[in-house]
């Protein structure tokens, strides 16, 4: 399984709360994520989305298509996102 450190847990700029990972091995070419989630709102369940990111937590180019690890739930993890995804949170993180 892949490893992903937490670079900055409150990015701004999403449709919602967002974090930006560095992830090992790189996803798609990208070598960062960004995980957002919506919480449930008008009778839908919340959703957590990964998207593809340069180092800084903008979208790598123009593709802002769900990746792997993108879910709905009545109760979004950024944590479950990852396990998806096939990576896990780095040691040194795992209080996040």
């Amino acid at each position: 399984m892949g490893t992903a450190t937490l670079v900055d847990g409150d990015l701004g700029g999403h449709p919602g709360p967002a974090r930006l990972y560095r992830i090992d091995p790189p996803m798609a070419g990208a070598d960062h994520i960004v995980i957002y989630t919506r919480p449930p709102a008008y009778g839908q369940q919340g959703q957590v989305v990964v998207v593809l990111a340069d180092d800084t937590g903008a979208v790598l180019g123009r593709d802002v298509r769900p990746q792997a690890g993108t879910h709905v739930s009545p109760n979004p993890s950024h944590t479950l996102a990852l396990q998806l995804a096939g990576y896990e949170i780095a040691k040194e993180d795992e209080g996040a």
